[in-house]
């Protein structure tokens, strides 16, 4: 190529490389420097493999040689090694002159193009990987290994508010793991959603301070999708917890209760043991509510909870199944004295003196007692009669204060 074509080539903005048939280069424009960052004497006589990334080399030299035998190569896409050490992607048109016996290459760096599709694919992935996250671990492990591709990441922290709890924590081979060290290789993204911060996504970078806009929204995009499925997995778990317990009490509720007296009962039958069933219910709770209000009545069920599963052993079930009324699930109990004995203890447990912000409650309960298989084998039938003597007891207690009052007032 004469001076004019070189001053002409020197013109633009695409690198023109003449490469030999075996690989030394004999001219390339001064649009190298800013493409690979190397001045056009340092790339001129060597050979263009030298600055062919590694991954690439093999498909590169197919190339060639498919372009030296006379096909015109359009379109083909590699990637460079810029001087700095850095990526650079390019897509070649070349053809072989055989006048010259020289290969014609333009090369256009298409590094943002490439960039940019494969942020968008990498946050294409990390959204279908929080759509699809059953758990924290999983969800951080396939967001740690998407954002390797995209970025020089060393690491990958979650660390959960309250208590800056490190939830994750992974680094590559031989940087740091499983602490979070408080140094400028950290990179940190909150994990928020509207009126809530759930805790920090922490990125260890080579350079934080030398991260791309574009790497910045890449990190924020990501903290903000984990956000969303802390969100979700905690609300998930609000409501399993919330189908099955009682939100006042924390005890089982009555859904929870059917699928426990459900496994008591094949435990009964696999050992061809007996069990009991208590029916709780309180005496004159409106009364409480009515005079004091329903925080105190709250109060009170609380406390009649709690003394309740006191009474009665690990293996045993207290559930809450609506308003003042408790049941308890006895197991391994054969007889009805056994069952009674359980019934005076909680007796004497809610009967004991509750001092309450300005108030001392004493509650009573009355308790009707089923035995299995004696009574019924089924849970309504065992419901049914534990409910119905649990009436007869309300009706004797009641009985028996109108008789108390009646002797107070001769």
């Amino acid at each position: 190529m004469n001076n004019t074509l070189h001053r002409l080539a020197d013109l633009l903005l695409d690198v023109v490389f003449l490469v030999e048939e075996g690989g030394r280069i004999a001219y390339v424009n001064d649009a190298c420097t800013a493409v690979f960052g190397y001045l056009p004497s340092e790339m001129t006589g060597r050979q263009i493999l030298d600055f062919i990334h590694p991954a690439d080399l093999q498909r590169t030299i197919d190339e060639m040689r498919h372009v030296v035998k006379g096909r015109h190569g359009l379109g083909f896409e590699n990637r460079y090694l810029r001087k700095d050490g850095s990526v650079a992607h390019i897509m070649w048109t070349a053809r072989w002159s055989e006048e010259d016996q020289l290969r014609i290459g333009v090369a256009r760096d298409v590094s943002e193009r490439k960039m940019a599709e494969q942020r968008q694919a990498g946050m294409l992935a990390l959204s279908t990987a929080a759509h699809g996250a059953e758990s924290l671990d999983a969800l951080f492990t396939a967001f740690h290994a998407i954002l390797l591709d995209l970025m020089p990441l060393r690491g990958l922290a979650a660390v959960l508010d309250p208590g800056a709890r490190v939830a994750y924590a992974a680094a590559l081979p031989g940087a740091t793991g499983g602490a979070v060290p408080d140094t400028t290789r950290w990179y940190a993204e909150p994990m928020s959603t509207p009126g809530m911060k759930f805790g920090e996504l922490r990125f260890d970078v080579e350079r934080a301070a030398l991260l791309s806009g574009h790497d910045r929204d890449v990190l924020q995009f990501a903290a903000a999708q984990a956000a969303a499925v802390v969100e979700r997995l905690a609300l998930n778990a609000d409501l399993a917890y919330a189908a099955r317990y009682d939100e006042l009490t924390g005890l089982p509720n009555r859904r929870l209760f059917q699928d426990r007296i459900q496994s008591a009962f094949a435990r009964c039958r696999r050992d061809r043991s007996g069990g009991a069933l208590l029916f709780i219910d309180l005496d004159d709770f409106k009364r409480v509510n009515d005079a004091y209000g329903h925080a105190i009545g709250d109060q009170l069920l609380q406390a009649v909870a709690r003394r309740i599963t006191a009474c009665v052993r690990e293996c045993d079930t207290v559930a809450r199944i609506g308003g003042d009324e408790f049941v308890a699930l006895l197991e391994h109990v054969e007889t009805m004295a056994q069952a009674r004995a359980v019934t005076e203890k909680i007796h004497k447990a809610i009967g004991k003196p509750l001092p309450l912000p300005g108030v001392c409650l004493q509650a009573a309960a009355s308790i009707g007692i089923a035995l299995y298989p004696e009574h019924g084998d089924a849970a309504d039938q065992l419901m049914r009669y534990a409910d119905q003597a649990m009436y007869a007891c309300k009706a004797a207690h009641k009985a028996a204060r109108a008789q108390a009052a009646e002797a107070s007032h001769p």
